[in-house]
């Protein structure tokens, strides 16, 4: 009897040349990309139609805290689909697979009908529990106390469906075995998303008077975009820092390189906002202004050099 979830192998002589890792990956991550947007966009549609002007007019209000909320999603999503793509692939040995359009529309059914289901029910809980969470903060995001929550949300709306699509495919497709390289420009594109997933999810975490002051909403968005700088910035620098050829994508050692990264340079910003603070404390509005222009200049600095360190210390990439 034929076993029907076996694996086609390899055509003789092909599991000892090297061959170019599969784009698959990188088609996840713009399909999660588009999904997280259509999501996005659908829920603002609903509550047009369906809540009050008032209400509608209040989330209007807080588009800045939105943006980065957004922003913040589409990170997640677009980095997870890429990692959790190239892993599976390198995990169980597979160079690509046969049928992508076919595992590509697998994977955005599964993740609307999950994105439905968990967002009805994540909005239940929200309601039963954010009155106590606002009165109860105590200076504390909300959002930091939601982050278990959010974290399962998380795992069921867009883990869970990428996985049972790579699932799925893997027991009826046909794959090809043998060794696998990953382009450079892959493993930079995902340590400049993750660093961006870190710093936004770094700014939902911090209470709203740190980030927006005197009611300067418009900050949060500001220090979005600057995000998103920051994050093109460790993109390049990796970029320049990893050889040609990667002989796989080690997703644990990147992940620990990232966080290294973002460890030394928000240790070096702690100390620059606590000149800034001294500064202020001074009194003197211009000296402020000029230090906050040359801070972020030197923090945008050095994320070339921290990025280099980070990758020669706990990444150590190895040509192909």
């Amino acid at each position: 009897m034929v076993n029907p979830y076996a694996i086609n192998p390899a055509e003789p002589g092909a599991s000892h040349e090297a061959r170019q890792g599969s784009q698959l990956p990188m088609r996840l991550l713009f399909t999660a990309l588009a999904c997280c947007t259509a999501s996005i966009v659908i829920r603002w549609v609903i509550m047009w139609l369906t809540l009050e002007p008032e209400y509608f007019q209040t989330y209007l209000n807080n588009l800045w805290q939105l943006g980065g909320y957004w922003l913040s999603a589409l990170a997640v999503d677009g980095c997870s689909a890429l990692l959790l793509a190239r892993y599976y692939l390198q995990r169980h040995s597979l160079v690509d697979v046969s049928r992508p359009a076919l595992l590509v529309a697998l994977f955005v059914g599964l993740y609307l009908i999950a994105i439905f289901v968990v967002g009805l029910l994540y909005n239940l809980l929200w309601a039963q529990l954010a009155p106590s969470l606002y009165e109860n903060a105590s200076g504390l995001s909300p959002t930091l106390l939601m982050l278990p929550l959010n974290l399962v949300s998380f795992m069921l709306a867009t883990l869970l469906p990428l996985w049972l699509s790579l699932y799925l495919m893997r027991r009826a497709g046909q794959f090809q075995s043998g060794l696998t390289q990953v382009s450079r420009g892959e493993a930079a594109l995902a340590f400049g998303l993750l660093f961006i997933v870190f710093y936004t999810k770094l700014l939902t975490l911090l209470p709203t008077h740190m980030i927006s002051p005197y009611g300067m909403e418009w900050l949060l968005g500001l220090s979005n975009v600057v995000g998103l700088v920051y994050g093109l910035v460790a993109m390049i620098a990796a970029y320049r820092s990893l050889p040609a050829q990667l002989a796989r994508l080690a997703v644990g050692r990147l992940l620990a390189s990232v966080l290294l990264c973002m460890a030394i340079w928000l240790l070096v910003a702690a100390v620059l906002a606590f000149v800034l603070l001294v500064a202020l404390y001074a009194g003197s509005e211009f000296l402020v202004l000029g230090l906050m222009v040359l801070f972020g200049i030197l923090l945008l600095a050095m994320l070339w050099p921290l990025t280099h360190l980070s990758l020669r210390w706990v990444y150590r990439p190895l040509a192909a």
